[in-house]
């Protein structure tokens, strides 16, 4: 692909996700809004304030960038989330990733800036908790996403 068909293709990508009210700045409420919400699970909170600790300053601007390469095509993000899970797999169990997805779920429903902005984030959302789920535990459930 030459560089302006890139450049078109990531254009159209990101024009998709602006007529649906996603922008850098509901990413980052997003964002907030869904780790608050992680970090006083009862089953999430303790595995990830085990694993992030006092570095959330660090973990939120990277789940940020994240979203933002996932949604807006931004390119702000280059981490490899496998690894990065795979470091807790002793604490990270299959089931975990459905409750995951559950919340993030709602968290979209409570603060989408337009009714179709749940359905961009959760297609992929799906898709990653699969692709992770594939790598740590070698079962993914592909197929019909989940969310309605």
């Amino acid at each position: 692909m030459t560089r302006d068909r890139v450049s078109e293709a990531r254009k159209a990508i990101q024009d998709n996700a602006a007529s649906l009210g996603i922008t850098t700045a509901y990413i980052s409420t997003l964002v907030d809004t869904f780790y608050d919400r992680i970090r006083v699970d009862e089953v999430l909170g303790p595995i990830f304030n085990d694993a992030i600790g006092d570095n959330w300053d660090v973990h939120l601007p990277r789940m940020k960038a994240f979203w933002a390469s996932v949604t807006l095509n931004a390119g702000l993000y280059s981490g490899k989330p496998v690894e990065a899970h795979r470091k807790h797999s002793e604490t990270i169990e299959s089931q975990h990733f459905d409750r995951w997805l559950a919340i993030f779920q709602q968290t979209l429903h409570d603060t989408a800036p337009t009714p179709e902005t749940p359905a961009y984030f959760m297609i992929r959302a799906e898709r990653i908790a699969n692709r992770l789920k594939l790598a740590l535990f070698g079962t993914s459930d592909l197929g019909a996403p989940r969310y309605d």
